[in-house]
């Protein structure tokens, strides 16, 4: 019986090393982990304090997350199983900023490229316009990826409002300004859709 305990909690140690391992791997907090899969961050310090070990469910559910099998949290690692120096991680808001310096980058050739080679393009601004709620797109993907609801609300926000001034300073016709009334429909629902998102989070917590 005594036996069956040790091995038990040498399990349990075993599990918890490697989902440390893989959490920091991957530069998640812990918050930012149990919001990921809709836990309380307690219960993910629970497991990697070793006092308790998540269930098949989860444990699935983050090896699919991290992109390993349910599996490798039950393997011994040896020495060499270490995490690498978190000195060389990319800041992840540096990693947001050069996709939307790449997307106006992208703007700037074609903006450069109707000026040179067909200079009466009047329109040729309209590249930057555009450059706005790809901008936007790009910040809500990278959005809900890493971050919290907080985040997550203002990218999607700023691409509402972004898709309406595009279509304003794009689209000749009269009254296009009630497209604004249109986006500001979009943003209440917006709003209601993330109180309801994280009402769902606490509930399940």
């Amino acid at each position: 019986m005594n036996d069956y305990k040790i091995d038990e909690q040498h399990l349990r140690q075993r599990i918890a090393t490697n989902l440390i391992y893989y959490r920091k791997l991957n530069n998640m907090t812990q918050l930012e982990l149990a919001e990921r899969i809709n836990y309380s961050d307690k219960s993910v310090s629970k497991w990697e304090r070793a006092s308790g070990v998540p269930d098949i469910f989860v444990l699935a559910w983050l090896a699919d997350l991290y992109g390993v099998s349910v599996s490798d949290f039950l393997e011994e690692k040896g020495p060499e199983y270490q995490l690498p120096p978190t000195g060389k991680n990319t800041p992840r808001f540096i990693i947001l900023l050069l996709g939307v310096g790449i997307a106006w980058l992208v703007a700037t050739i074609v903006f450069t490229g109707f000026r040179l080679f067909i200079p009466s393009a009047e329109k040729a601004w309209m590249a930057f316009i555009f450059a706005i709620p790809v901008s936007g797109i790009i910040a809500v993907v990278f959005s809900f990826l890493w971050w919290r609801i907080a985040a997550q609300l203002l990218s999607v926000s700023f691409l509402v409002w972004a898709i309406a001034v595009c279509i304003h300073l794009t689209v000749p016709m009269n009254d296009i300004n009630m497209i604004y009334i249109i986006a500001g429909v979009m943003q209440v629902l917006v709003l209601l859709w993330f109180l309801l998102k994280k009402k769902s989070n606490r509930q399940r917590r």
